[in-house]
């Protein structure tokens, strides 16, 4: 039950972390042209997070 709750903590930690780099200024400063497509950028990321998320807990689901 630990590994579960290891796993869930670091896929969280790492969707903020993608977030927090995602809006931070110095990646707008280093890469103008992220800024102008931050909205599907963001959109992708939190797709990709929520679908990992999803693939997780039907394994978890199934094999549980």
């Amino acid at each position: 039950m630990i590994s579960y709750v290891i796993v869930i903590a670091l896929a969280l930690i790492g969707g903020v972390a993608t977030v927090m780099v995602g809006l931070s200024q110095e990646n707008k400063k280093s890469s103008p042209k992220y800024e102008r497509r931050t909205k599907t950028n963001m959109v992708r990321l939190v797709l990709l997070y929520v679908l990992a998320l999803a693939a997780f807990v039907t394994i978890w689901v199934i094999y549980n």
